[in-house]
């Protein structure tokens, strides 16, 4: 798990974006904590805002606390989010639940044509949890676009708040016929 700590009086910087994508990378749990809350008037408020929605938009499922350490300000919510993650971070999805999941949403928005074929998801398995991963069984190569829509109703319907979800793929061979 990792509580990566932002200080708001500064501009968000290319290191601060660069230990967030390694707490991804690593497959961590993640509270994002803003500190020295009490010292941001409107403006600086607004800026960081805008940071906020261009460098961090790949990490919106973690948590936000907005912090003071030298007040002590907001500092009983940093617990919660970090509960809230870790449980997520552990979560494990049944099965039969995941298929069924999958069956509707692929049914209400299938992958679009490639090449004059539509890869299908046959099934799906949560391999692992810590972070959550999963396995999906297809007929074709799935689109990056079409990975994140299916990570984004996840995050939706079984919650994951805090937790990066992993998707591979195990694509099908074509058997041959004789």
């Amino acid at each position: 798990m990792a509580v990566v700590v932002f200080d708001v009086t500064e501009p968000l910087g290319v290191q601060d974006v660069r230990i967030v994508d390694m707490v991804l990378q690593s497959g961590r749990a993640l509270v994002l904590a803003f500190n020295k809350w009490d010292e941001l008037d409107d403006e600086r408020r607004w800026q960081l805002e805008r940071e906020i929605e261009q460098d961090l938009k790949h990490v919106a499922w973690a948590p936000r606390v907005n912090i003071s350490a030298k007040t002590g300000r907001h500092l009983e919510k940093l617990v919660p989010a970090l509960t809230v993650a870790l449980e997520s971070w552990d979560t494990r999805i049944p099965t039969g639940k995941l298929n069924a999941f999958l069956t509707e949403l692929t049914q209400e928005l299938p992958h679009p044509l490639r090449g004059g074929k539509q890869p299908r998801v046959l099934f799906a398995t949560q391999a692992q949890t810590r972070p959550p991963t999963f396995v999906l069984f297809t007929t074709g190569f799935l689109d990056p676009g079409y990975r994140r829509f299916i990570q984004r109703r996840l995050r939706e319907v079984f919650g994951f708040v805090g937790t990066p979800i992993q998707i591979n793929m195990r694509v099908r061979e074509r058997r041959k016929r004789k």
